[in-house]
């Protein structure tokens, strides 16, 4: 027998096309987003890290107390703790996210199974 055209199976996968399309672009824009945070925090770190030898220059001439190097640090310190715990924070809803997802793809998996197990079976009906 041959299976029917039907027009619901159109617009079921059309639609999981635009989200998939939907799921690429928002990768694609996390990826870039963090591309970005990274080199600005390369950066940054640069800007921070000539501050402080100046000041160590200054030190080493007696210009400067050494605690003003520790204070020039502060602020890279600061910035890089807080990427840290963004990360921290978007790693572990990944992970969560994760293991839902996986048990979604297991139970689709359980569900073609039992699909195919009830498509060999003879019609009991026949």
């Amino acid at each position: 027998m041959k299976a029917q055209h039907d027009p619901t199976n159109d617009a079921i996968w059309t639609t999981i096309r635009r989200e998939n399309r939907r799921d690429s672009l928002l990768r694609w824009v996390s990826f870039a987003a963090w591309a970005v945070t990274l080199a600005l925090l390369i950066v940054y770190a640069a800007m921070v890290a000539s501050e402080v030898a100046r000041i160590d220059r200054l030190v080493t001439v007696g210009a400067a107390a050494q605690q003003d190097v520790f204070e020039a640090t502060i602020p890279l310190i600061a910035v890089v703790g807080t990427v840290m715990l963004v990360v921290a924070t978007l790693s572990t809803i990944g992970i969560f996210l994760r293991m839902r997802t996986a048990t979604l793809s297991e139970i689709q998996l359980r569900l073609a199974a039992l699909e195919s197990m009830l498509a060999a079976e003879p019609d009991s009906a026949a």
